[in-house]
């Protein structure tokens, strides 16, 4: 085996022949090889990573690499966190504005005495009937509470004395003295009207239903039962507004009273308003 190391071809110098030309002129000398340099000197191969550059200096390639040169890229500096503000601090608060206090009505109570009303009417319209009839047969009986035609007029009664105190309701007196004459025509004329749908009116010739209808509205219990509907009303209807006067007295009083306290607490938060800047500084 062969010696190839540096220091073999250092002791063993290459040979040198003389040889002539072919024309017979004598080439310059050439080295001839040896067993020492028949070779060249085998070297391993290891491969390097190139170095990665780094963040804080980047390079940057040119075309020409001797031209080649670094460039530094200062980085704009990152902002400071912001602290982050408390949920608190940041949190609104709705303060609910005072509420006006509502206007009580008189309607309730209304329906009420008209409920009551309407017992009394029937109490004075059986009392009336009895008074009529002993005075046409001579008997004063009530042999009538079975009786239909009874219960129509308390129950027109009823009706319009409810309408008229749905209307008036803290209305004076006179509200209800025009509301009575408005529930004696309707008890009147409700129960014409009721009469002659019950005796078939429709299945009478022309002559014969004019006759009925005049026979209705000349009907001493009817007009009993008209009259007395508006007296009850009437007087039922000043129990009425009474209360309703004492009720506006109350609404009246109570807004009064809340415009006050809002005067009074708008002020303060006036005065509060004013005086925050200078508690501040």
């Amino acid at each position: 085996m062969s010696d190839n190391t540096p220091e073999t071809a250092a002791a063993h110098p290459p040979k040198v022949a003389d040889s002539p030309d072919v024309d017979g002129k004598i080439v310059p000398p050439r080295e001839v090889p040896t067993a020492a340099t028949d070779a060249d000197p085998v070297y391993d191969l290891v491969e390097v990573a190139p170095a990665a550059p780094s963040a804080a200096e980047p390079v940057v390639a040119t075309a020409d690499p001797a031209a080649a040169e670094t460039r530094v890229i200062e980085r704009e500096p990152e902002p400071a966190p912001i602290a982050a503000t408390s949920a608190a601090s940041m949190q609104t608060i709705y303060v609910p504005s005072p509420v006006p206090p509502r206007r009580r009505g008189n309607r309730g109570f209304g329906v009420l005495i008209a409920l009551l009303s309407s017992a009394i009417f029937a109490g004075l319209y059986a009392l009336a009937i009895a008074t009529i009839h002993s005075v046409e047969i001579g008997l004063f009986q009530f042999d009538f509470f079975g009786s239909l035609a009874f219960y129509t007029p308390i129950a027109f009664f009823f009706i319009g004395f409810v309408l008229v105190v749905l209307v008036v309701n803290r209305a004076s007196w006179w509200g209800y003295v025009v509301g009575s004459i408005f529930v004696a025509l309707l008890v009147y004329f409700g129960t014409v009207g009721a009469g002659l749908l019950a005796n078939n009116v429709f299945a009478e010739t022309p002559s014969s239903a004019a006759r009925l209808f005049a026979l209705a509205l000349t009907n001493p219990f009817i007009i009993a039962a008209g009259l007395l509907a508006r007296e009850v009303s009437m007087w039922m209807g000043a129990l009425i507004s009474a209360r309703g006067r004492k009720v506006k007295v109350r609404n009246s009083e109570a807004r009064e009273s809340f415009d006050r306290e809002s005067a009074e607490r708008t002020a303060e938060y006036e005065k509060s308003r004013f005086r925050a800047p200078d508690a501040t500084v």
